[in-house]
């Protein structure tokens, strides 16, 4: 790699702000040294393809989804030896040999280190933070089918095409970068998974939920584990609830009592949860509650609250962005191991941020809002920069780019329109082709042999 760091040392006064060499030098070399240490995976002996290359490999893989394996180990040359040939069966047992952990810790301590800094665009001195779930197809190899599983369909349990994975996902609403996440088989519910995201909200925040997350425990755990931890979530038609007062902009504060079964289990529980229920209907739309803990109606115009509570489709967008422009729509992801598929998508998680942070800088520097910076030009952008680096000597790597920096303007989108233009309605119709469901055929049964296998024992039983 040292070619490679010549080239992004050339970089350095490219620019707004070096924005290329930032992007590069996100990851700090000792971060790395750190998560392969933390998780017990650094490599002991000296291998033709160690650690902490894998990780660049994986990092590499998400960047460039299109991209076979081997032609990212090849182009960014990881092989530590002179010989820069190494055999495909290499690359895949370095990779397993790493595992998910690394790139896990990995994720972590970027979204630690980045996506509490910025709180720009937050609510009147809040942190604003969403929740989400989401879930991506694996390709269907009998251990990730095993591990997995498939969503249900028309024909019942496990008719789905592929197996799939569940994510949850915490996102600064103001900097756009992923603060945590959890993911599972997909049997694993996202009130499950989301029980270890309660503790990554930091104190002085708000977050926003959609209301399939709605549970008085993760409203407890929520408010409850920090200081000036607050939410804003949609309820059901059929939420239950206490009305205690009206307030003068027609909110009312109600309690929301804890289900008779959880008190059952458990008798100290610290009771009803206060909130401040604002009732809304937008044109053509059916009646909307959201239920909230800012309970102040001066202070949180209800108004504010319901305009602010659309901030939640930020998350959708994010996933958008994962799935239809960095796995540039692919059936799946590539790994046919659980243990590859986590490790692949922790890899994907990271080179978001490391997508988004240089898109808030740029913003920055063009005092701009972040949602004004397209993602798709952004990555292309960078994509541009990895492969005029793998293609050109390093001295001609600062002339290329200065073509790349003159065209920053490309990047920044429109303002964001606040009405929808067209109605909904499918455009393309199904296929009149009856669906291939297929069958996985069932594993080879071996007979059991009653007769003594005398090769090994070098005689016969004559």
């Amino acid at each position: 790699m040292g070619w490679l760091q010549e080239a992004l040392d050339a970089l350095e006064d490219l620019g707004p702000k070096g924005g290329l060499e930032r992007f590069a030098s996100s990851l700090e070399p000792a971060w790395i040294d750190e998560a392969l240490a933390a998780t017990g995976t650094v490599s002991v002996r000296r291998r033709k393809f160690p650690a902490e290359q894998a990780i660049w490999l994986v990092l590499g893989m998400a960047l460039y989804a299109d991209r076979p394996i081997k032609a990212v180990v090849d182009h960014l040359g990881l092989v530590t030896t002179g010989d820069r040939h190494i055999a495909a069966s290499a690359i895949s047992k370095a990779r397993y040999r790493l595992g998910p952990k690394p790139m896990m810790w990995l994720f972590e301590r970027v979204a630690k280190a980045w996506s509490g800094k910025d709180t720009s665009g937050g609510y009147r001195g809040l942190g604003l933070y969403g929740v989400d779930g989401t879930h991506l197809r694996v390709p269907d190899s009998d251990e990730n089918f095993m591990h997995f599983g498939k969503p249900g369909g028309r024909s019942g349990q496990g008719d789905s095409g592929y197996p799939q994975l569940r994510m949850v996902a915490l996102l600064n609403l103001s900097s756009r970068l992923l603060a945590a996440a959890r993911m599972g088989p997909f049997a694993e519910s996202e009130q499950a998974l989301v029980k270890d995201l309660w503790s990554e909200i930091p104190n002085n925040s708000l977050t926003i939920a959609d209301r399939g997350f709605i549970s008085y425990m993760s409203f407890l755990e929520l408010v409850a584990d920090g200081e000036n931890r607050h939410f804003l979530i949609r309820l059901k038609s059929d939420s239950a609830f206490e009305v205690v007062r009206e307030l003068p902009d027609g909110s009312v504060i109600a309690l929301i009592h804890p289900p008779k079964y959880l008190l059952k289990k458990d008798p100290s529980l610290p009771g009803p949860i206060e909130v401040r229920i604002i009732t809304y209907q937008h044109e053509g739309g059916q009646p909307s509650r959201i239920a909230t803990t800012l309970v102040d109606h001066e202070t949180y115009p209800a108004q504010e609250l319901i305009d602010l509570y659309h901030e939640r489709w930020e998350l959708e967008v994010s996933f958008d962005e994962l799935k239809t422009h960095m796995l540039e729509r692919k059936e799946s992801l590539r790994s046919k191991k659980p243990d590859g598929i986590y490790q692949e998508l922790w890899g994907q998680l990271l080179v978001y941020n490391l997508v988004r942070r240089e898109m808030l800088l740029t913003a920055n520097a063009c005092e701009i809002p972040a949602a004004r910076i397209s993602f798709r030009a952004s990555l292309l952008w960078i994509r541009d920069f990895w492969t005029t680096a793998w293609m050109i000597s390093p001295g001609n790597v600062p002339r290329s780019l200065a073509d790349l920096r003159d065209t920053l303007t490309d990047l920044i989108l429109p303002e964001r329109r606040t009405e929808r233009r067209y109605p909904r309605h499918v455009k393309i119709k199904m296929s009149n082709y009856p669906r291939n469901r297929g069958r996985r055929p069932a594993p080879k049964r071996r007979r059991a042999s009653t007769r003594r296998d005398t090769t090994k024992l070098g005689g016969s039983l004559k």
